[in-house]
């Protein structure tokens, strides 16, 4: 009885559809994560819960705030009222498209608040708006994707541009349409980071299940961390050593290559390359190959759904996702269910 209860349980769970929180405020990289979640095909019954946090100016101000306290808190509350209206406007223009959508308005720090909402939701994943650090000022989101990954209970994608960066950098405002003809668009060259642990399979076979662009090209990449060698050591202890390096890396070529095959029968050996990148730190060496092959997604593993500090997000995924100049992707490899989406092929996206 209790076994066909539970068997009950787990089929509902599976037919419910999935839940996508898009944390929003007023500023062009929020805009921009709005208009690519929109441009999206999801599956069908899938939720949106667009979430606006207004922080307390007080907690930010601390002392200097006492002998101003009246008016700062009718600024604050001008402020959260103005922020309501957005949100109310926001939200109907989401629903145009993408009808299964609620909003809700929360007031203190905003990760701890995003996490609250996440958990107490149920998000099933999490798309933020997010500029480089050279911008963070211009975003108040922009810092809080790779924090929020830390506490999150699912995957979160960061929604990231160089050319809207260099767009407003050249114009300073940037316009919907000229903000959506450039995030509307499918990404073409997708990295996928693995650090060759079997958590990291989450995120290859999530790749893999995915529905992408006929011409998107994929690079499954590594880094291995030099091995550091005493320069007085005796020739055959150096020998030695460099035997064993040899030796790790055949290992290192032989689990990327799993990796990759997993990539390779779901689109072919010809879309498909592997690399070994060398470098001291694993993030540094996935954001200088993102740069270098000039990338537009970046997908990795991520661990940790759930708020104990020793099971969360590990520093390379938060380094990715904080650093990287395009669209990041942190596949948590233990969340509940792993939501599946396409971009859409519009004459829009196409350009």
């Amino acid at each position: 009885m209790v076994r066909a209860i539970i068997e009950t349980m787990v089929v509902k769970a599976v037919e419910m559809g999935s839940r996508v929180l898009v944390p929003v405020d007023n500023q062009e990289c929020s805009e921009a994560a709005l208009l690519s979640v929109m441009s999206r095909v999801w599956e069908p019954d899938t939720s949106f819960l667009l979430c606006k946090v207004v922080e307390d100016f007080r907690a930010i101000l601390g002392e200097a705030q006492v002998e101003h306290e009246s008016a700062l808190s009718a600024e604050q509350e001008e402020y959260r009222y103005n922020a309501g209206l957005w949100l109310k406007q926001s939200t109907r223009a989401f629903a145009e498209v993408l009808p299964r959508v609620e909003a809700c308005l929360e007031f203190g720090p905003v990760v701890e608040k995003l996490s609250d909402v996440a958990y107490s939701w149920g998000a099933d994943y999490i798309v933020l708006g997010s500029q480089d650090l050279g911008l963070s000022t211009r975003c108040a989101l922009g810092s809080v994707a790779s924090s929020l990954l830390r506490q999150a209970p699912c995957t979160v994608e960061a929604v990231r541009s160089s050319r809207l960066k260099h767009l407003l950098h050249a114009q300073g405002n940037v316009s919907t349409h000229e903000i959506s003809q450039i995030i509307s668009a499918p990404p073409r060259k997708i990295i996928i980071a693995t650090d060759l642990s079997s958590g990291a399979d989450a995120a290859a076979e999530w790749v893999a299940e995915m529905n992408w662009s006929p011409d998107a090209e994929f690079l499954v990449a590594t880094v291995n961390t030099p091995s550091h060698k005493d320069s007085h050591s005796h020739l055959l202890s150096m020998g030695a050593a460099y035997t064993r390096e040899k030796y790790h890396l055949l290992q290192v070529e032989s689990l990327l290559k799993n990796h990759a095959g997993r990539i390779v029968e779901a689109f072919g050996l010809k879309r498909v390359e592997a690399d070994i990148i060398t470098d001291e730190s694993p993030a540094n060496g996935i954001l200088t190959l993102a740069n270098d092959w000039q990338a537009d997604l970046v997908v990795t593993g991520s661990r940790g759904a759930n708020r104990n500090p020793d099971f969360r997000a590990g520093n390379t995924a938060v380094g990715i996702l904080d650093r990287v100049h395009c669209s990041a992707i942190a596949v948590q490899m233990d969340a509940k269910k792993q939501v599946k989406f396409h971009w859409s092929q519009s004459e829009a996206a196409k350009k």
